[in-house]
């Protein structure tokens, strides 16, 4: 079963930063996002490779985002940096 999060109201980085933390919290699991503002795609998909996680979703269709992410256990804890912004 996956979650669902609807942060269609939100503007750069606040979608970003819920999804990151959401992640953070989750040991493994699916996560199933939307999100309208575009600037945030980048950053989820760079910290998606950091956070051990897969994008299995990932497409826009009349200005909303919408991305499935499946995370799986990690043994190791990687350092997250960003390196773009909004």
């Amino acid at each position: 079963m996956s979650e669902e999060m609807d942060l269609t109201s939100l503007e750069c980085p606040e979608p970003f930063m819920k999804v990151v933390g959401k992640l953070m919290k989750m040991e493994r699991g699916e996560l199933k996002i939307k999100y309208k503002d575009p600037k945030c795609r980048d950053m989820l998909l760079e910290a998606m490779k950091l956070m051990n996680c897969e994008v299995l979703e990932d497409l826009q269709q009349n200005g909303i985002y919408f991305m499935h992410i499946k995370k799986e256990s990690s043994d190791k804890p990687r350092k997250l940096e960003l390196t773009g912004g909004c």
